[in-house]
Parts: structure tokens; sequence; C-alpha cells
């Protein structure tokens, strides 16, 4: 029996050990992952903060405020012309005084 015991506790001793080695090569892989994030996300928020990005957002405003802006005299012009075909189709004018 004491052989018995003996091979288990070898087994589980040398399980243990493999558990061990392979914990630190985990470990290890786990250290060069962070590290590679690290430097990753510090590439990408340099890139965020550069220059480059903000005169692109910059640009990107100034478009969205012109279009925004073209809209806004597009909704007007159709607006006039919506009053006016209102106007003209219920016989409303403009000169006329409306009916007491």
């Amino acid at each position: 029996m004491s052989d018995t015991n003996q091979s288990l506790a070898d087994k589980g001793n040398a399980l243990k050990d493999q558990a061990a080695e392979k914990l630190g090569e985990l470990k290890e892989k786990a250290g060069e992952l962070t590290d590679s994030l690290r430097e990753k996300a510090g590439e990408a928020w340099d890139k965020v903060n550069s220059e480059q990005t903000k005169e692109q957002l910059q640009h990107l405003k100034e478009q969205a405020t012109e279009k925004l802006e073209e809209a806004e005299e597009k909704i007007q012009e159709l607006a006039g012309k919506a009053k006016g075909l209102w106007d003209k189709v219920t016989g409303h004018h403009d000169d006329t005084p409306p009916a007491k």
C-alpha cells in the first residue's frame, strides 16, 4: 500500500508542478497582453488628441453648421411656399384684411 500511496503522491506532486508551470506561463502571457493593450490604448489616445484629429473635427463641425444653415433656409423657403399655396387655395392674401 505504501507504494500506491507514494505513487499517488508523486503523481499529485507532478500535477501540482505542471499546474504551477502553466500558471506561470499564463501570468507571463497576461503581462504581455496587458503591456500590448496599454501600448495600443496609448496610441489610440494620442491619435484622438492629435492636431490632425482636432482639425478634422473642427472641419466636420463647420460642415455640419453650414448644412444646418442651408436646411434652415430651405425650411423657411418651403414654409413661405406652403403659406402662399394655402393662401391661394383658401382665398386669403396678405394684402387683404381678414373678414369680420
